[in-house]
């Protein structure tokens, strides 16, 4: 038997033990609980840049700020680009016979190009007259991935 001196520190060892036994069940469990989820869509793929040809149609990549693109045929062509949407491109963003700012398109002459005849948003310009109306760049602007969007207004 023990004494009732030893009591004391047997109940403060037994004590300690159940709160070591607590803490290292939390140390495994809390690490766990906290790993990131698995992301529903399909794994990240490599670093791409947005209307760069690729060779593997249907492949998935990044771009630099996170969202996903998919390598997707150009409309009657053999080529493929990095694009938003799976869908096929209207056109090669890549022979486009203008260029983009922020501020706007413009052709080598300096005049403006007309909305009907831009890519906007699906080719990383600034966003037409339709893909405002439409409500395409607010959605887009939120973060939402470009299909999401594009889905909201085709369905």
């Amino acid at each position: 038997m023990h004494s009732t001196a030893q009591r004391p520190h047997m109940v403060s060892r037994i004590a300690g033990a159940i709160i070591w036994a607590f803490a290292l069940v939390a140390a495994v469990a809390v690490p766990a609980a906290a790993a990131p989820e698995a992301p529903d869509g399909p794994a990240p793929g490599p670093l791409v840049v947005l209307n760069d040809y690729c060779q593997e149609s249907g492949a998935v990549g990044q771009l630099e700020d996170g969202r996903t693109a998919y390598c997707t045929p150009v409309a009657n062509t053999d080529a493929f680009v990095w694009s938003y949407s799976r869908n096929p491109m209207p056109r090669d963003p890549n022979t486009r016979e203008y260029s983009c700012t922020e501020n706007g398109c413009n052709f080598p002459d300096g005049s403006e190009v007309p909305a009907y005849q831009r890519c906007g948003i699906l080719c990383g310009e600034p966003p037409t007259s339709g893909d405002v109306q439409s409500g395409l760049d607010e959605c887009f602007r939120s973060g939402a991935p470009f299909e999401e969007c594009e889905g909201r207004l085709n369905g």
